[in-house]
């Protein structure tokens, strides 16, 4: 918890910034897994697509991942091309992709259904055609923790405000102004590392999730 004083030109007033933190564990897991395939034709890349597709979301549900927890984010088939004799482009496949927003609610890590566990299953359900893009933890409601980060940072603010009150013989009266940006909300992001599809579940370590906001805070004195 830190807090710093600005400048003041009125002298029956003080003005303070006071910054506080809170932590909490992550009640949430955000991954967002995807399949990404290709082949000469277009046709087959697409067929391929659907197929993976298929076999990923029947992975994610029989893991409890259903409803407004998996999510398509994208969809998407392009070209793949390479230079060639003479300055020009020549098209030697395409590719097929597709993206899946999931979130994970059980977070305890020997569970069948944890982001560990929802991973590995993944990776051997769809193979070579499976794309991790990112692994998050969060919280659902974040509302308690920025609470908890707003009262540190009002007591730090006022601490010096009365302490430089004193300093200059008066007593904090009214509270004239407060203004308040948060700083940074920090995601714990989750460590995994490469498998095979017959490999046992990842590592994945939640921590903490960190707030700290920061507040400006103006008394009027006497």
């Amino acid at each position: 918890m830190t807090s710093t004083t600005s400048e003041h030109s009125d002298p029956s007033t003080v003005t303070v910034n006071g910054t506080g933190s809170a932590t909490a564990a992550p009640d949430i897991a955000r991954v967002s897994i995807g399949i990404s395939v290709t082949y000469p034709a277009v046709a087959d890349a697409f067929d391929a697509l659907a197929r993976h597709s298929t076999t990923l979301t029947e992975t994610l549900r029989a893991h409890d991942i259903r409803g407004v927890d998996l999510v398509t984010t994208g969809l998407s088939v392009h070209p793949q091309t390479q230079w060639v004799d003479g300055g020009r482009s020549e098209t030697t496949g395409f590719t097929a992709s597709t993206t899946f927003r999931v979130v994970v609610r059980d977070l305890d890590p020997s569970s069948a259904t944890s982001p560990a566990s929802l991973i590995a299953a993944c990776i051997s359900a769809a193979g070579d055609a499976i794309r991790l893009d990112s692994l998050e933890f969060d919280l659902e409601d974040r509302t308690e923790l920025a609470e908890r980060a707003r009262e540190t940072a009002w007591a730090a603010a006022r601490s010096k405000a009365v302490h430089l009150a004193g300093l200059a013989q008066k007593n904090l009266v009214d509270t004239l102004e407060i203004s308040e940006g948060v700083d940074q909300m920090i995601p714990v992001r989750g460590v995994f590392a490469a498998a095979r599809a017959d490999s046992a579940p990842l590592a994945v370590e939640h921590g903490e999730i960190e707030e700290t906001i920061s507040i400006r805070v103006r008394w009027s004195m006497a």
